[in-house]
């Protein structure tokens, strides 16, 4: 299928024209992106959106670690079984504060030059870091209490959304 270039318009008579990618438009024009502005962007997304965010990766692991630390707490307290379930608590928040803080470092040490590839690759080795630590945890601790752990997970993963609330 050729678009016509001024009017957008489908134009079907080519039989070779059936076998043209229809997502390919670099082969039928080669269009020129602007970026805007900054006065565009400010008219566009707002001043307050062209502001640095103050919220840091830092910032992010030493909440997760404050929420792991009160999450085990409240479990060695209040929970059943308090020792195990605080211990698992404590170690489910861990699966999650370790590679975070992993990741948070090697996005320090690349600061001056971060690439999306490194980002990338951060993130996988954080994905594979919290499969291995929860395998590590399940083998090593028997006296494992899943619904402590996993809940402290939780609220550690999520503790970025807190923090992003509060800090912007």
């Amino acid at each position: 299928m050729v678009r016509d270039r001024q009017q957008g318009n489908v134009n079907a008579a080519d039989p070779a024209d059936k076998f043209r990618d229809p997502w390919d438009d670099d082969a039928e024009r080669e269009e020129q992106v602007d970026p805007l502005s900054h006065a565009e962007a400010v008219k566009l997304l707002g001043e307050r959106a062209m502001r640095p965010s103050r919220m840091t990766p830092g910032k992010v692991v030493l909440a997760q670690a404050v929420v792991t630390l009160l999450s085990a707490i409240a479990w060695a307290i209040f929970a059943r079984e308090q020792g195990p379930s605080g211990w698992s608590a404590f170690f489910g928040g861990a699966v999650c504060v370790i590679p975070s803080g992993f990741f948070a470092f090697r996005l320090w040490m690349a600061r001056a030059r971060p690439t999306v590839g490194g980002l990338v690759a951060g993130e996988a080795i954080k994905i594979f870091a919290t499969i291995a630590l929860f395998v590590v945890v399940v083998v090593l601790y028997r006296d494992l209490r899943w619904v402590p752990m996993l809940v402290t997970f939780l609220l550690a993963l999520k503790t970025y959304w807190v923090v992003a609330l509060a800090v912007r």
